[in-house]
């Protein structure tokens, strides 16, 4: 019995103006690494006026499970105790009868701040080097070990935000089903 009918020729049954074969999966077995993704991240570099484009391989695959082990580590703002009262407008959205000690969290703490931005900042550039697909070499020839190592690396050969922006995008759309600028731009 079939109950979903025939599976579309094409991908664009989500209306992306994605022209590409879907591939039906009737099955999942273990280790057959069927949602592999890699591609490459084009960058574009200037010197002396002359523009280059250089191809990185990347990956998306671990990247998911990556990002929930970073956010986990995101930093929490702290926590103080004030009394809400009953007759309160935010007692009333409470339902509260009487006065009540609640937990509120300062999102306003200087220092949560600061690290909040340190931490999103760094999430960035962690994901671009957990997904760039290369060997990582030091100058003296060993291989990087450390995120720390790899993202030296990255800043002495001159690596930009713009670049670490780029690299970022390129790894979301390896699994990501986008309409294509020209579509999106001829439906305006």
């Amino acid at each position: 019995m079939e109950v979903y009918g025939d599976p579309p020729a094409s991908s664009d049954i989500f209306g992306l103006g994605v022209d590409m074969d879907a591939e039906l999966i009737s099955e999942l077995v273990d280790g057959q690494n069927l949602f592999d993704s890699r591609g490459y991240s084009i960058i574009k570099v200037t010197k002396a006026g002359d523009e280059k484009l250089l191809k990185l391989p990347i990956k998306s695959t671990g990247v998911a499970e990556f990002q929930e082990q970073l956010a986990g580590k995101a930093p929490r703002p702290p926590v103080t105790f004030e009394v809400v009262k009953k007759g309160s407008p935010e007692g009333k959205v409470l339902g509260l009868t009487h006065d009540k000690l609640v937990h509120v969290f300062d999102a306003t703490d200087e220092k949560y701040i600061d690290a909040l931005t340190k931490h999103n900042q760094d999430f960035s550039w962690q994901i671009v080097v957990f997904a760039l697909d290369i060997e990582w070499k030091k100058k003296d020839g060993t291989i990087c070990q450390s995120y720390e190592e790899k993202k030296a690396v990255l800043k002495s050969n001159g690596i930009t935000g713009n670049h670490v922006d780029q690299i970022f995008m390129d790894v979301r759309a390896l699994t990501e089903l986008r309409r294509s600028q020209e579509d999106f731009l001829a439906e305006s």
